[in-house]
C-alpha cells in the first residue's frame, strides 16, 4: 500500500471518534432539552459509519459497520416494544455501532449500564420516589409484561406525569464516552 493509503487508515478512525463525540454530544442536548433524538442526528451518523467503514476496510469494514448497528438495535429494542425506551434511544446506538462496531456497542451498554443504574438511583433519591419505585419493580416482576405497549393502549395524562422521565439518550452518550476511553 502506497504512503496515502497508510495515512488514510490512520485517519478514519480520528474521524469516526470526532463524529461519535459530535453525535453523542448533540443526542444529549437534544434529549435535555426537547426530550428527543432526532433522525437527522442518527442516520447521517449511519451513513458516515457505513461510508467510514468501506473506506477503511471495503466490503468487510462495511458489514463490521452493519453489524454494529445491527446489534446496537437488537440490545434496545426489546426495551423501546416494552415502553421503556424511545426510538431515538434505539437509533442512536445504532448510530453509534455503525460508527464504531459490534464489540464498541458491548462495551458502550456495560458502561451505560453502570451509569444508567447511577443516574436512576441519583434521580429516585432526589425525587424521593425510593419506596414507589421498589413497589413498581416488584409489580413488574409479578407481571412482566404489564408494562408493555399495546395499540389499543391510551396514556392519560396522569399516567404521564406518573413516569420517571430520565433522558438515556444522555446515559448511552456517557456510556459511549467512558468505553471510548477506557475500553
Amino acid at each position: 500500500m502506497n504512503g496515502a493509503g497508510n495515512s488514510l487508515n490512520l485517519f478514519v478512525p480520528i474521524i469516526a471518534n470526532a463524529l461519535l463525540l459530535a453525535l453523542i454530544l448533540s443526542a444529549s442536548v437534544t434529549d435535555i432539552w426537547k426530550n428527543k433524538i432526532y433522525n437527522c442526528q442518527t442516520y447521517p451518523a449511519m451513513a458516515a459509519g457505513f461510508f467510514l467503514g468501506f473506506l477503511f476496510s471495503g466490503i468487510h469494514g462495511l458489514l463490521f459497520s452493519i453489524g454494529g448497528l445491527g446489534l446496537g438495535i437488537a440490545i434496545l429494542l426489546i426495551f423501546f416494544l416494552l415502553g421503556g425506551l424511545g426510538a431515538g434511544d434505539v437509533k442512536l446506538l445504532g448510530a453509534i455501532g455503525a460508527l464504531k462496531g459490534p464489540e464498541f456497542v458491548v462495551w458502550t451498554m456495560f458502561y451505560t449500564g453502570l451509569a444508567g443504574g447511577a443516574v436512576a438511583f441519583a434521580v429516585i433519591i432526589w425525587r424521593g420516589t425510593f419506596l414507589q419505585t421498589f413497589m413498581n419493580i416488584g409489580l413488574l416482576l409479578r407481571h412482566p409484561l404489564m408494562f408493555a405497549r399495546s395499540p389499543e393502549a391510551v396514556r392519560t395524562d396522569a399516567d404521564d406525569q406518573a413516569l420517571q422521565y430520565l433522558p438515556y439518550g444522555c446515559v448511552i452518550s456517557a456510556g459511549s464516552l467512558l468505553a471510548l476511553f477506557i475500553a
